[in-house]
This record gives C-alpha cells, sequence and structure tokens, in this order.
C-alpha cells in the first residue's frame, strides 16, 4: 500500500537486486550524511541509472519508507499477511510489535525522517500505509472482522495516523527516553476494543 510500483522479486532477480543496490544506499548516506540525499547521490551511490530509481520508486522519500518497510519484516515485525503461530498470544504479539517498530524508527531517525515527507497514493503521510497494513494485520490476530468493512477500514486509518504521530514525536526526542511510556501511547492510538483485548502495556 505504501508503494506505487509493487515488488515484482519474485519475477525477475535483477529487479531485486537493484531495488535493494538503492535502498542499501540510501541507508548508508543517510547514516554517513544525516541530510536529505538527492536522487542523483542515491544512484550514483547505488550504481544504478537514474531511469531504474524511477522503475522502482516515485522519489527518495518512497525509497526511505519501502526501506523502513523491509527493516520491519526483518527484524521480526509481523508482515501484513502472516498468520499467527497456533498458540500465539494476542497481547504479547502487540506489544512486542509496537516495541519493534518504536526500537526500529529510533535505531533509523534519519531515514524516518525522510519518509515522513511521503504523501503514498493514498493520501497519507510517511509510514502511515505501512502503519494501516500492521493495524489490520493486528485486528486479525485479534480476532476482528476481516470483511474489509469501511467502519473498520476508517478505525484502521485513524489508529495508523496516531501511532505515526506518536513515532513522529518519539523519533524527534519530544517524548524523552522513556520506552514504555511511548509504548503506551502507541498502544493508546489503537481502538478501544484492540487495547480491552492486548492488555496494557508494561
Amino acid at each position: 500500500m505504501a508503494s506505487a510500483h509493487p515488488s515484482t522479486a519474485g519475477e525477475d532477480p535483477r529487479f531485486t537486486r537493484s531495488r535493494q543496490a538503492i535502498t542499501d544506499a540510501l541507508a548508508a548516506l543517510l547514516g554517513q550524511m544525516g541530510t536529505y540525499p538527492s536522487v542523483a547521490a542515491v544512484t550514483q551511490a547505488a550504481g544504478v541509472h537514474r531511469a531504474t530509481f524511477y522503475n522502482h520508486f516515485q522519489s527518495v522519500e518512497e525509497a526511505a519508507v519501502a526501506l523502513i518497510r523491509e527493516d520491519f519484516r526483518t527484524l521480526g515485525t509481523p508482515e501484513p499477511g502472516d498468520r499467527q503461530q497456533p498458540g500465539a498470544d494476542p497481547a504479547a504479539m502487540a506489544l512486542e510489535t509496537l516495541n519493534t517498530m518504536l526500537e526500529t524508527l529510533r535505531q533509523r531517525r534519519n531515514v524516518f525522517l525522510v519518509a515522513s515527507a511521503w504523501r503514498s497514493p493514498s493520501g497519507l503521510m510517511g509510514i502511515s500505509d505501512l502503519l494501516v497494513d500492521h493495524v489490520r494485520e493486528l485486528r486479525r490476530g485479534l480476532g476482528g472482522d476481516d470483511a474489509g468493512a469501511e467502519t473498520d477500514d476508517v478505525e484502521d486509518v485513524y489508529a495508523a495516523c496516531g501511532m505515526n504521530g506518536v513515532l513522529s514525536a518519539a523519533v524527534s526526542g519530544s517524548l524523552g527516553d522513556r520506552p514504555e511510556e511511548i509504548t503506551s501511547r502507541l498502544h493508546a492510538a489503537l481502538p478501544a476494543w484492540m487495547r480491552q483485548q492486548s492488555g496494557p502495556t508494561r
């Protein structure tokens, strides 16, 4: 949902390699410079043509969102579409997901700041689309309606935008260095019925 250029990695390994080279180069540039890199700088660092960049992403901001999505997947945040293991505790899953998101984005501060300027085709800002996907997965994990009702869509978008706001404040440092309190605020952004089933934060 976050990208206008869905991956076709399973069909063409070259697509996977060039996409990975772009996101790796972006991560390296942001780690070294801490400044907003241009498409030209990213493509030069990645060793790809400008046209190749635009085959994958519309902008550096969208590439940053893709990098965060990959971070979430690699570090164990449940990917939308993944199903829970039998016997998994939805409450523990919810809290673990929120903690992983927070820690990941604090480590990738510069990437998150660039991603925050992305407006996706859906009209949402930053990583809100990615967060909507995770809220929907949490809804399914907690036994919510999986029918895609309009009211559920609105509820999920509202929760995701609230989470994005909390994460933005946390990464910028305005919420201080109290991870448990920040996770509690993220938890509070979830719909009430989800909070009741996933329990209070530690």
